[in-house]
């Protein structure tokens, strides 16, 4: 369970510092991604646990590949 944790974490630690380098707010993404703001938050404190479908719409608002947001050596 905790791994599980661990890579959400990660992932939304990617995703939030991608969306910062961009000069994107919460807002501003979810609005790009059409989620909800408050989940793009969830997201990135590693408490909602995106659908692939979600993750490939953050991807495509952030501007890069799905494989980016999992590579965690930033």
């Amino acid at each position: 369970m905790a791994k599980n944790y661990e890579i959400k974490k990660r992932l939304g630690t990617k995703i939030s510092y991608i969306r910062k380098s961009k000069n994107l707010s919460q807002i501003q993404l979810s609005e790009l991604c059409d989620l909800n703001f408050n989940y793009i938050g969830q997201i990135e404190r590693g408490i909602a646990n995106p659908t692939l479908e979600k993750i490939i719409k953050l991807a495509e608002a952030l501007d890069v590949e799905v494989k980016d947001l999992f590579d965690f050596s930033f």
